[in-house]
């Protein structure tokens, strides 16, 4: 049997257990290296967050329904919540990436 993949910790642990960040970096944009509540830190980290929550409940329901203690059909509907999530996450993160290049390349 495969060994399953561990869930991903939260974002707010890895930043709690003094994750790695590049030299000089304060954790945000302020001088203080805490983020206020309704900053683009916060509101990120819970997105990540909330991804990593719900693939896992797609999971968790797959191996559920395999052992029969769930339905085929909310498992596929997990997945398929998942997968637009995740495709979602990714679309937004390219789109992200290019509106930085876009201001990158800007003449002043």
């Amino acid at each position: 049997m495969i060994p399953s993949i561990p869930a991903i910790p939260p974002v707010s642990a890895a930043t709690a257990a003094g994750a790695a960040q590049p030299a000089g970096a304060s954790g945000g944009l302020g001088t203080s290296g805490a983020a206020t509540p309704g900053s683009f830190q916060n509101i990120l980290g819970q997105a990540i967050d909330s991804l990593n929550g719900v693939t896992n409940h797609a999971t968790n329901l797959s191996l559920e329904a395999v052992a029969g203690n769930a339905t085929v059909a909310d498992a596929t509907v997990a997945s398929v919540v998942a997968s637009l999530d995740t495709q979602l996450a990714s679309a937004l993160a390219s789109r992200a990436v290019t509106s930085l290049n876009t201001i990158m390349n800007m003449q002043l």
